[in-house]
């Protein structure tokens, strides 16, 4: 894989991940964790494709897709959190109320 088709992965990788954000913000679980799986396909191309001298112009662009994926990961990572403490939440008070029906079933 040359420098123009790793950028290129790269481009699509920085376009899942901006649909990926969105789908966080409008809490599309399953849409999200879908586009997860495709981009992580794409970083798997690149992460297998032999290291080649890069182009500075080429470098610099894909080192801003990367920094700028990163910063959308985190933005996900940040909602995804609140998504799973209320998770968590619901979780936890089904867990008490099951304790409770087996403790008042025991009488």
């Amino acid at each position: 894989m040359d420098q123009a088709q790793i950028l290129a992965v790269y481009g699509a990788a920085w376009s899942a991940t901006q649909r990926m954000l969105e789908a966080a913000h409008a809490e599309q679980w399953d849409t999200l964790i879908e586009l997860e799986q495709g981009r992580d396909g794409l970083l798997a191309q690149v992460m297998q494709a032999p290291a080649t001298p890069a182009d500075p112009q080429q470098a610099a662009e894909t080192a801003r897709l990367i920094r700028s994926i990163l910063a959308a990961d985190q933005q996900i990572q940040g909602l995804t959190r609140a998504w799973m403490d209320e998770i968590n939440g619901v979780l936890g008070s089904v867990q008490a109320e099951k304790k409770l029906l087996k403790a008042y079933d025991a009488f």
